[in-house]
């Protein structure tokens, strides 16, 4: 398959009916999501990846249990 502008080259394609299924079981926001090319997905994945990762979220040990930067 060959790459375009908004699909990369090993960007699997699927049949309609494959995101209609999609649609069916898991509803329209799921198969919207999974027609989305794959650099858009992981853009996507990656804003919300560094909206909710904090230092803490680093630490071997989690605040909780007396770890965390701002309780070393």
């Amino acid at each position: 398959m060959a790459a375009t502008p908004e699909r990369e080259a090993g960007d699997p394609l699927y049949p309609e009916a494959y995101y209609e299924y999609l649609e069916e079981a898991f509803g329209p926001e799921k198969a919207a999501w999974a027609r989305l090319p794959r650099a858009q997905r992981r853009e996507e994945l990656t804003k919300i990846h560094e909206q909710y990762n904090t230092p803490d979220d680093l630490d071997p040990i989690p605040p909780e249990l007396g770890g965390g930067v701002w309780n070393p």
